[in-house]
């Protein structure tokens, strides 16, 4: 009799135990409908005079992102938009790269009425490239992209496979960024070959368009003869083109490394740096975004060695959030480290990604 009361009490135990975390989940319910719910308290009046009701998330690439209660997630294009009102705190770029912080109250048609502190200031909705929600969780500042890549020629018994992963969080006045990019080669009677970048970068934003950004980045690239280099480095830049459609920039700087080659002894290297970006994005279907970088690293220490990068990427959206895309890479070294088996290494890759 007592070992049954046991094994009964243990049976209402485990029952007792699931009903109550059904119980739990089902009186969270209520509390995940309500916020749901409530956050249609921002509003967007379009030129036709339709008036929209949900919660901004963000503008970037000409679209306004608005989550409603009925209507599911909508993009409206900028330019339809001629006033918008929210009691949330948002950062608002401006195309000369000027920002502005408060929540959006009711103003005149094709103006954006920024108030803070009891004071409004009035922006033309033209000129506005950008607005972000300041969050106070620090998960929810993070945007990103994770993209795969393979492929494989069973003539030649050649195989391929990619991995990128991109993170971002961004403050009023700077940002970070933690990026991871490999590629391996396999084929047959021949040794893997690697190619793998890791960074770790800072952008200070300042007035007029400049900014100060610093990095911290792991390579490796044996084709090159490279094990591992390691690079610290920092300079100045400016953004001189930032419009809904496109960013151009341009920066300089010096950089600090250490080279541990495949064969040969480590080394430590000055260079300067010389770098141009460009990015393109259309939201109209299919959404695309196309961004290219070159950047020149002229020795400082070794008498005619330079080095060049070169990054070109492709990708279009197939449905909300994931994308397929190309990408393509070019790295070379006028003086390799003791080992490689080339002067120049180039790669190119077709892939699938998410961005969240």
């Amino acid at each position: 009799m007592h070992g049954m009361t046991r094994a009964a009490a243990s049976t209402i135990g485990a029952r007792l135990t699931w009903v109550t975390w059904v119980a739990l989940l089902l009186s969270c319910l209520p509390a995940a409908v309500r916020p749901a719910m409530a956050a249609d308290t921002d509003l967007v009046v379009l030129r036709n005079g339709d008036r929209l009701h949900g919660e901004l998330k963000a503008l970037q690439y000409g679209r306004l992102e608005l989550s409603t209660s009925s209507m599911g997630t909508v993009y409206v294009e900028w330019d339809k938009v001629v006033e918008v009102v929210s009691p949330s705190f948002f950062e608002v770029e401006m195309m000369d790269g000027m920002r502005y912080y408060g929540s959006f109250q009711a103003g005149d048609p094709g103006t954006l009425a920024v108030a803070l502190e009891g004071r409004t200031t009035p922006l033309s909705l033209a000129l506005v490239v950008r607005l972000r929600p300041l969050k106070s969780s620090f998960w929810d500042r993070i945007d990103g992209s994770i993209d795969l890549g393979a492929s494989y020629t069973k003539s030649s018994g050649i195989g391929q496979g990619s991995l990128s992963i991109s993170l971002g969080v961004r403050r009023p006045k700077f940002e970070y960024s933690a990026d991871f990019d490999t590629t391996v080669t396999v084929q047959p009677d021949q040794p893997d070959q690697a190619r793998t970048v890791g960074s770790l970068s800072y952008l200070r934003l300042l007035k007029n368009r400049w900014y100060v950004p610093g990095t911290v980045k792991l390579e490796r690239n044996t084709d090159l003869g490279l094990d591992l280099r390691t690079s610290v480095g920092g300079g100045f830049g400016r953004y001189f083109v930032q419009t809904n459609r496109s960013i151009l920039r341009a920066g300089a700087g010096i950089v600090f490394n250490q080279e541990n080659p495949v064969e040969g002894e480590l080394s430590t290297n000055a260079e300067a740096f010389f770098g141009v970006s460009y990015s393109f994005f259309t939201y109209d279907t299919p959404k695309t975004d196309a961004s290219t970088a070159f950047v020149l690293y002229p020795s400082l220490n070794v008498g005619g060695r330079y080095r060049t990068e070169f990054d070109l990427s492709l990708k279009r959206e197939i449905v909300k959030d994931f994308t397929v895309g190309v990408t393509a890479y070019d790295s070379y070294d006028s003086k390799p480290p003791a080992g490689s088996s080339s002067s120049h290494d180039l790669g190119i890759t077709l892939s699938v990604g998410w961005t969240f």
